[in-house]
């Protein structure tokens, strides 16, 4: 067998190097509660705002929805829902540049098949281990906060009522 090019050579060292970082700078996390658990513990996760407030997200339906609140994913803390990063929303009164972003509540899509019916679309696969996890600046939100997103989900028939944890709410 002949040897290869050492350029071909040195791409595949690249790749394997590349996988490598990913999969050392990348963590499985296999539960909402232990997701939890992680960013209790350690607020200070690298997140990623993909849809900044203002801008649109289908949400798994078939039509955008303007976003009141900014919304992205752990960059380093995966879903194997999904195998990307476990999805975030930002409350309207807090900021991505926030250092102690803690959860409050959390969304989740309903798993039932005539729910996505009313969508007009196939459910996807692993629909219901898909929760968005709701943070806030030192775990503080207030009234309109809560308002914003509640009215937002529950325009959405393909999720559930939001859940909030018992936490600092302010008026």
């Amino acid at each position: 067998m002949a040897a290869l090019p050492r350029v071909l050579h040195m791409h595949k060292k690249k790749n394997i190097f590349e996988k490598w970082k990913k999969f050392l700078s990348e963590s499985v996390v296999n539960s909402r509660e232990e997701l939890l658990n992680i960013i209790t513990r350690s607020p200070n996760q690298d997140i990623f705002v993909d849809t900044p407030k203002g801008n649109t997200k289908k949400f798994g339906g078939l039509e955008k929805n303007v976003l009141p609140f900014d919304y992205g994913e752990y960059t380093g803390l995966i879903n194997p829902a999904d195998g990307l990063g476990w999805d975030i929303i930002i409350v309207p009164s807090s900021s991505e540049r926030n250092m102690n972003l803690l959860p409050i509540g959390h969304v989740q899509y309903y798993d039932d098949d005539t729910v996505w019916e009313k969508v007009g679309k196939e459910k996807p696969e692993n629909i219901s281990l898909n929760t968005k996890i709701i943070l806030a600046n030192d775990g503080i939100y207030y009234t309109e906060d809560k308002a914003v997103i509640e009215k937002f989900f529950k325009s959405l028939v393909q999720f559930k009522p939001v859940i909030w944890y018992a936490g600092t709410h302010k008026g």
